[in-house]
């Protein structure tokens, strides 16, 4: 019985580590010949497998053309004022909106809560149907200040994720910060914000990579293309070099590895933050 236990274990492992290694491949297959062919010239991009080795591996032809032609700084420029202010702002809403919600009873707090579950299923075209219309009126589009606004609010997950931080910590820390003379203002800036830092760095990396990929809202709200981001660069780059492959290939490099750049040094963070705000206290 034991040794016919021990081979299903062992069939199982084998069977969990074929479907990995199947799910890896099917997601490093096409980066790899994305990879390849930004070394490649047209010519031998053309002639060439996708997943055969470029002949000439110092070929930056096609990256020097990205730089110059791509407006690629602009881009990542305008990507960085808008995550940073976006992710300042958002978080001060995010975590005071958590601290009320978890330190305070209230009338309507339980149907405040709710409104922001129901607001998430709401699709967002829906919503830029009347927000497009109002920010044209006002002058905002072409502004990055628009897209500003529009990542700033409170959303369900950063929210969430902020209220179980702070539902793991005690009320009796904000009962004595307050008999000691803090005012609630402070309670929450002084004593809980730092706490819950983990959850921030969270939120903040979800939200930039949310910021970094989201085509739609940046395309929408910034035509112009001298206020273009990452995403909108990408798609503006490929028109005049629709038939040049291998340049839109190292677009596709120059795009993605500042993300994966950003997540191979935060992937700590990203699962601490998870873990932790998935366990009450």
């Amino acid at each position: 019985m034991a040794i016919a236990d021990k081979a299903k274990k062992q069939i199982f492992m084998v069977c969990k580590y074929v479907i990995l290694c199947g799910m890896v491949f099917i997601v490093i297959y096409p980066m790899l010949g994305v990879f390849f062919a930004s070394f490649k010239t047209q010519a031998e991009y053309l002639s060439t497998p996708s997943m055969k080795t470029p002949e000439n591996w110092s070929n930056f032809s096609n990256f020097y053309l990205v730089f110059t032609a791509g407006n690629v700084v602009r881009g990542f420029m305008n990507t960085a004022i808008i995550t940073v202010a976006a992710c300042m702002t958002s978080t001060l809403l995010n975590t005071m909106v958590a601290f009320c919600l978890t330190r305070f009873d209230f009338r309507g707090k339980n149907l405040l809560d709710r409104f922001y579950m129901v607001a998430s299923f709401v699709p967002s075209i829906i919503v830029h149907l009347i927000i497009f219309k109002d920010f044209a009126a006002a002058g905002l589009v072409n502004s990055l200040f628009s897209i500003i606004i529009l990542y700033t609010g409170v959303d369900i997950v950063t929210l969430y994720l902020y209220k179980q931080y702070f539902g793991q910590i005690s009320v009796s820390v904000d009962e004595s910060a307050i008999m000691d003379g803090c005012s609630y203002f402070r309670v929450y800036w002084n004593i809980l914000l730092p706490m819950v830092r983990p959850a921030v760095t969270t939120a903040c990396i979800i939200k930039i990579t949310y910021i970094y990929n989201d085509f739609y809202t940046a395309f929408l709200y910034l035509p112009a293309k001298e206020k273009g981001v990452m995403s909108t660069v990408l798609y503006r780059f490929i028109g005049p070099y629709s038939s040049q492959w291998s340049v839109i290939a190292a677009g596709i490099i120059v795009v993605t590895i500042p993300v994966f750049v950003g997540f191979i040094f935060a992937q700590k963070q990203i699962y601490k933050g998870f873990s932790d705000g998935a366990v009450k206290g």
